[in-house]
């Protein structure tokens, strides 16, 4: 296994088995397991693992993996159960408190071709739909994500 393959598997682990809230504590985390990197590096192996910084059920902004390599795109955190709701080409999703901000940047880094953008707020993101998009085009994309409740 290659170095950066070794320090992705115990970034994956720290991150899952630990509530880590910094890239100081995940620093100190991995030089505890001999691994040094630089802040930089840390920073270039979160944004390519795609962790988020998510609240926890204490409302404390910890890292999070949003995508599991094994499964298609799909929230591993628990911004289950997200409804929509629909006025013309704009698409109103509602989301657990704490939790818009992490599901429309997974919107956005998916590019789906049915939405222009997103804004989201505490609890809730607003999704302009691409004018020849249908509404069921934007449901099926945004089920690639996340668990939508209809």
């Amino acid at each position: 296994m290659s170095d950066k393959k070794y320090r992705f598997e115990i970034i994956k682990t720290l991150i899952t088995e630990q509530e880590i809230g910094s890239q100081d504590e995940l620093l100190n985390s991995l030089s505890a397991h001999g691994i040094q990197v630089t802040q930089a590096t840390l920073s270039r192996d979160l944004r390519e693992l795609k962790v988020s910084k998510l609240p926890n059920s204490k409302g404390e902004y910890i890292y999070q993996l949003t995508e599991n390599e094994n499964e298609p795109r799909q929230l591993l955190h628990p911004a289950k159960q997200v409804s929509l709701m629909f006025s013309n080409n704009l698409g109103v999703l509602k989301t657990r408190v704490g939790y818009a901000l992490g599901v429309a940047a997974e919107i956005d880094d998916a590019n789906f071709s049915s939405i222009i953008g997103t804004i989201a707020g505490h609890d809730t993101i607003l999704v302009i739909m691409n004018e020849n998009s249908t509404r069921e085009q934007l449901i099926q994309d945004l089920k690639k994500i996340i668990n939508l409740k209809n």
